[in-house]
């Protein structure tokens, strides 16, 4: 067993935060306090062949328009799922980076399902090295802060040497996660919140309040943005107005008010984009051309096909004035019934999970929970998000403890994306039905 200590890793400021958790269990499926529960486990293969990862190539233009499919399939689903009329966003790449750690030690229709959830018939190689790439993008953005870091914990007491040595290796080398074995006790939540507000520029404070004594391993990937705009709003386009509710009632905020040259309308919605320094990133708004739904109503009619149809949309043409509030929202759900209605069904039953890559036999680890998070402040300076991605991994049978003008008036609910410039590809997805 690769026994090691806080791994010295350069994690960059920036936007997301995705963590796992891997409740626990013993091979055997019962818990023990045995510091020394497995010794010289048998060599555990996992379904892909982890070192091809590194060198599989894949089409960049085909798998950004399976991420944007993505997005939006599981957007949709959300809002169906919590169709409530609150304020939602979540961030699809936080989402995929903690699944896709999971994926890296999954096998059978386990692994396949959740590699169709991001890139359905691509094959597991191509999404773990599309993750891979999409991670060093944001690691390797320059004008604004970016970052997208890992840590693992894993259970000295219950896991021993059992964990894979060449799954270890490979989130170390491609996800760049730290790794560390310790005793899980009351001070480990704490540290685990502590590296999360570290890792999302102090946006988000806790991920978990405590730990089951049967816990296995808890895998965090965290990212967070801090974007100022390319041109940032002055004083003078900083405003007071009525903004309408989804309810129809109305409220005063703040408005952001501007003229711009770029401009987005489908039958479906007009919008506008707005960029952040640099230019790799920018805001995108979304505004429903019926103005008698809220943003949630709309996006659950609106798919990735109409997103394609709406971003292909865009001309120059016009001069556009715009107009949205300043706000700042926080949402957080279990992702479990949104993932198994978009067929990820397997790892949440343990006698259909295939995890056996991470550790154990067939049907040791199952997913019990996964939790999303997620934080964002639009203002005149400028955006800053982050987001969060818990997966639970429990052990079955452990004894678990529980020049023509055009207008974009976002005066009334929208919906909005925090997008790459280059691909259109949104690395958070939001709406806002009220300020």
């Amino acid at each position: 067993m690769k026994i090691c200590t806080t791994k010295d890793i350069k994690i960059m400021t920036g936007i997301m935060a995705a963590t796992m958790f891997m409740g626990g269990c013993s091979v055997t499926g019962k818990v023990n306090t045995n510091t020394n529960v497995v010794k010289n486990a048998p060599e555990v293969k996992t379904e892909i062949n982890l070192k091809e990862v590194s060198n599989t190539e894949f089409n960049q233009d085909q798998m950004d328009q399976e991420y944007r499919r993505y997005c939006f399939d599981i957007f949709s689903q959300t809002i169906r799922d919590y169709g409530t009329e609150n304020n939602i966003m979540i961030s699809p790449a936080s989402i995929m980076m903690a699944l896709d750690m999971v994926a890296a030690g999954a096998k059978g229709d386990s692994l396949k399902q959740l590699t169709d959830l991001f890139a359905a018939g691509q094959g597991p190689l191509t999404q773990q090295a599309y993750a891979s790439a999409l991670m060093d993008k944001i690691n390797g953005a320059k004008e604004v802060e970016f970052s997208c870091a890992n840590a693992v914990w894993s259970n000295k007491a219950i896991l021993g040497d059992s964990v894979n040595l060449e799954y270890i290796d490979y989130i170390e080398d491609t996800f760049k996660a730290e790794y560390r074995v310790s005793e899980f006790n009351e001070k480990t939540p704490v540290e685990i919140n502590d590296w999360v507000y570290d890792h999302t520029d102090h946006m988000i404070e806790k991920v978990i309040d405590s730990l089951d004594p049967s816990t296995v391993m808890v895998l965090v990937n965290a990212i967070s943005f801090d974007g100022k705009w390319a041109e940032p709003y002055e004083e003078h386009q900083v405003n007071d107005g009525e903004f309408t509710k989804y309810d129809g009632s109305k409220e005063t905020v703040k408005f952001l008010s501007e003229t711009g040259s770029n401009y987005f309308e489908t039958e479906k919605a007009t919008g506008f984009m707005k960029y952040y320094e640099g230019g790799e990133y920018a805001f995108v708004a979304i505004l429903p051309t019926d103005e008698s739904i809220s943003a949630n109503e709309f996006i659950k009619g609106f798919s990735s096909d109409d997103y394609e149809k709406f971003i292909n949309s865009v001309s120059y043409d016009y001069i556009v004035t715009t107009k949205m509030p300043e706000f700042e929202s926080d949402f957080s759900f279990l992702l479990n019934d949104t993932l198994e209605n978009l067929g990820v069904k397997d790892i949440f039953h343990s006698e259909l999970s295939d995890l056996s890559g991470i550790a154990g036999e067939k049907g040791d680890l199952y997913a019990s929970k996964v939790i999303h998070k997620t934080h964002i402040e639009v203002s005149a300076a400028g955006t800053r998000a982050a987001a969060v991605t818990a997966v639970t991994l429990d052990c079955a049978g452990a004894m678990l403890m529980e020049q023509e003008f055009r207008e974009v008036m976002c005066d009334r609910p929208f919906a909005y994306a925090i997008v790459d410039a280059e691909t259109m590809a949104p690395v958070f997805i939001g709406t806002v039905n009220e300020v």
